[in-house]
């Protein structure tokens, strides 16, 4: 079976991914997807990408990586995606993780951690559908994974290598966006990639958040985890959206949500969530007397939907020319976080 997406044409054979060049660039403009084996993943495993290249697809034409929702609908979020693609010449990404190889632990949490036990819930349901999950905070119990190339962190910089050659030499960095469970992994990627390809980071409408503090455990704090004081100092030179949706409150009905003591304190909605994550990160920030490039934007009159989050989240990114630096400078000898 074949896929092609621009210049390359990925084989599948098997479990066996391989890559060459193809002779003519324009093939497939529009929607369509590929397959790609991902570092650090069991060689078992491909993952779709479901991708929109625009008709002006061009040297000039700039990369944004949509992670989706709990959902994973992949191929949803790349068509909200279209009309911005054509818009402002966007080449749009989405990877399609399937929940039986990635569960809660492997992909909201970024597969920092695995071994997820969530005891004792209290489960609310709105229709059928489980709406809210109410639990003490020590009845979550998980492993840490030592090995890093096992977290997700790493496969949007190889994403964006694997169309790189399509791309004009100017295009060395990419942007994200991703909402609700997509927005979980985003915020908790600013904390934990280092190094990273990536320009600016929209995390839309999580659910909750890893405060970037050692007061508090993982996965409500950084506390446990293999981050230093350093490493939480440098995390707030990236380039990092927090984007709420003014009425993503505590009457939303939409998505699931977590309610523990940990989780409550940051709000009993995203959008008091979003707003506390963003207002306790600033002032570590300034505590430590380092750069905080970080952002907290609202959506005025949006709830829980990705297709009026990502359309502001394309307005914030690419209505103006004018695309932020991919790195500012870190100040040096940053004093240590609280």
């Amino acid at each position: 079976m074949k896929f092609i997406i621009g210049v390359f044409l990925i084989v599948l054979s098997g479990s066996t991914f391989s890559q060459e060049k193809v002779l003519d660039p324009s093939v497939n403009k529009g929607a369509g997807s590929y397959k790609i084996q991902l570092e650090g993943l069991d060689s078992s495993v491909g993952i779709d990408i479901f991708y929109y290249s625009p008709k002006s697809f061009n040297e000039d034409t700039s990369v944004i990586i949509v992670i989706p929702g709990a959902g994973r609908n992949a191929n949803d979020y790349r068509d909200s995606w279209a009309e911005n693609a054509e818009k402002y010449n966007l080449l749009v990404l989405s990877p399609s993780y399937p929940k039986k190889l990635f569960d809660f632990a492997a992909y909201h949490l970024g597969g920092v951690v695995n071994e997820l036990e969530l005891k004792n819930p209290k489960i609310e349901k709105i229709n059928g559908r489980i709406s809210k999950y109410r639990m003490n905070d020590e009845d979550i119990t998980f492993s840490f994974v030592s090995d890093k190339r096992k977290w997700i962190f790493d496969n949007f910089d190889q994403i964006f290598s694997s169309v790189k050659p399509l791309l004009g030499a100017k295009q060395t960095s990419y942007d994200l966006f991703g909402h609700s469970a997509g927005g979980q992994i985003l915020h908790r990627y600013a904390l934990f990639k280092k190094n990273s390809k990536a320009n600016r980071i929209v995390a839309a409408n999580s659910g909750f958040y890893t405060l970037p503090g050692f007061l508090t455990k993982y996965p409500f704090g950084t506390s446990g985890t293999p981050l230093s004081k350093n490493d939480i100092n440098d995390s707030f030179a990236n380039h990092l959206i927090v984007l709420v949706g003014e009425s993503d409150n505590a009457n939303e009905k939409r998505g699931t949500m977590l309610h523990t003591l940990s989780a409550d304190k940051q709000g009993l909605g995203r959008f008091e969530r979003g707003k506390y994550f963003y207002n306790q990160s600033k002032k570590i920030a300034q505590s430590a007397k380092v750069t905080f490039n970080w952002q907290l934007k609202t959506v005025e009159g949006v709830g829980h939907d990705y297709r009026k989050m990502g359309n502001a989240a394309a307005k914030i990114l690419y209505e103006s020319n004018k695309h932020i630096t991919k790195k500012a400078s870190r100040t040096p000898q940053a004093a240590p976080l609280l």
